[in-house]
């Protein structure tokens, strides 16, 4: 049975909750509604439309300022109340509902996932509940079982100094609850830094992470302290571990084992005292049968593993994700939108997400840019989804030309880095054959190769050239399987 605190509406007033397991307490104001809560036995609170003496925005604010913990769900019958959701999702509002459009399923859904979260933050001890807001955790939003889950995962080493590992797909969130375990930590007042494996050259993380030593190699030009040093005392985050080199990977261990690392090209043994945080979107136990991830490494990183579930696997978490994003969308780009209708929230609920939190936070920053008012419509929504599958199925058929053109650039595909700066060189390529239609990997390829033969493999005068960094230049290199040739 779900217990329901109805404010503002009369006895069988919400029909649709006629006939569910749900018995509801009906008082006509939020005045009333604060007093009843505070006797407790609430799993949740329908507020209506329409309040007598206090506005629906204030009553959740006081219910939030009360320290209740009842997610609040909001009654929409109007078009003025429509324009107040967003704001009270900074609030604190736990979902919405309105009559005639979303289905009985719907409400019921809606409280019995009100029901296990209010459950869930009963049951979390009061030093870290005040981690939790009305649609999750930290800045994680997210109100399904399987996050209650890693909620209570990431409680229960919020204090312990313990090696974590976050396995998940592309996009799912992975670096922000990396940031979230710092920011609950004993850590939180130190450092956190984070390094984006893939994103750095292999013969150029080493120096990255470790530091060097001055003349250690070409362009070592002074000593350099590395990210370890840097997140002495606090936490380091290694996104995409499952892509590090056997012999980076055997640095790490030594750090694991005995907290000491070495400058490249220095022989002082430097100790430090860093938590480990990594993430990797790939099966480590696979890549160690294929001897490309060290096994002892494995059970050094893996004591306390959390996997993230990707998007769509937890469509309850759409909702509120959507209202996050539009929030700080429309605070960055100072737009009217206020108010995804239904029929959007249900377009977006049937789409697979395979690029997770990530593509529908691009998807909604393209929409609300296209249709700048304050309501988006399933059409709105339905057109920049279209776009996206025509994009990716172009995509496809483009990578599957270049496997077929040049077997050799496979590896290009499965591992592109993610840099987001400085993706492609923008040398311009004349295309002598008009027939075939190059993609931007091979006209990339072809701009490098020709600026590096210009300047007889001169890194510094050829990233000049290209409008790139040296290292961007060094991170291309790798990606390419481009080597200079001797002789």
């Amino acid at each position: 049975m779900i217990n329901v605190l109805y404010v503002g509406g009369k006895e069988k007033g919400l029909s649709e909750v006629s006939g569910l397991d749900v018995h509801l307490d009906y008082v006509q104001n939020g005045m009333i509604a604060l007093s009843a809560v505070q006797s407790g036995g609430f799993d949740a609170v329908i507020i209506e439309d329409q309040l007598p003496l206090m506005a629906p925005s204030r009553l959740l604010q006081e219910l939030v300022s009360a320290g209740a913990g009842i997610p609040v769900i909001s009654i929409i019958r109007s078009a003025e109340r429509r324009k107040e959701i967003l704001s009270d999702f900074d609030l604190g509002l736990f979902s919405y509902f309105e009559p005639g459009s979303d289905s009985v399923d719907d409400l019921h859904s809606m409280l019995s996932s009100a029901k296990r979260f209010h459950d869930f933050k009963k049951d979390v001890p009061r030093i870290a509940a005040r981690h939790f807001s009305g649609i999750g955790f930290e800045k994680i939003v997210g109100i399904s079982d399987q996050m209650l889950k890693i909620y209570h995962l990431m409680c229960q080493i919020k204090n312990k100094d313990v090696t974590t590992v976050l396995y998940g797909e592309s996009g799912t969130g992975k670096n922000l609850m990396a940031r979230t375990l710092h920011q609950i930590s004993l850590r939180r007042d130190r450092p956190n830094i984070a390094v984006n494996c893939p994103a750095i050259p292999s013969d150029l993380l080493e120096s990255e992470l470790f530091g060097h030593e001055k003349g250690a190699f070409t362009g070592a030009i002074e000593r350099k302290d590395g990210k370890f040093l840097a997140a002495n005392a606090g936490s380091i985050f290694l996104d995409e571990i499952g892509d590090m080199s056997p012999s980076l990977q055997a640095k790490i261990l030594r750090v694991l084992e005995s907290g000491e690392i070495e400058r490249v090209g220095g022989a002082e043994t430097i100790r430090v005292d860093v938590r480990i945080i990594s993430a990797t979107n790939q099966d480590l136990e696979k890549r160690i049968s294929e001897g490309a991830f060290r096994q002892d490494l494995f059970h050094r990183i893996n004591v306390f593993p959390i996997t993230v579930p990707p998007l769509r696997g937890r469509k309850e978490d759409i909702l509120p994700t959507t209202m996050a994003i539009l929030k700080g969308l429309k605070k960055k780009h100072n737009i009217s939108v206020d108010y995804l209708s239904n029929d959007a929230m249900e377009t977006l609920k049937l789409y697979d997400w395979p690029g997770n939190v990530r593509e529908l936070e691009n998807t909604l920053e393209r929409i609300v840019l296209i249709h700048d008012k304050p309501v988006i419509q399933s059409d709105d929504v339905k057109y920049i989804l279209d776009e996206n599958s025509a994009s990716l199925d172009a995509r496809r058929v483009d990578e599957s030309k270049i496997l077929q053109d040049k077997p050799e650039a496979a590896h290009l595909m499965e591992n592109p880095g993610s840099s987001a700066e400085e993706d492609v060189v923008s040398e311009p390529v004349v295309q002598t054959d008009t027939s075939v239609i190059k993609t931007l990997k091979e006209l990339e390829y072809e701009a490098i190769i020709a600026g590096l033969e210009r300047t007889n493999w001169n890194m510094t005068t050829t990233s000049q050239q290209l409008g790139i960094s040296r290292m961007t230049l060094y991170r291309k290199l790798d990606q390419h399987g481009l080597r200079k040739k001797d002789g």
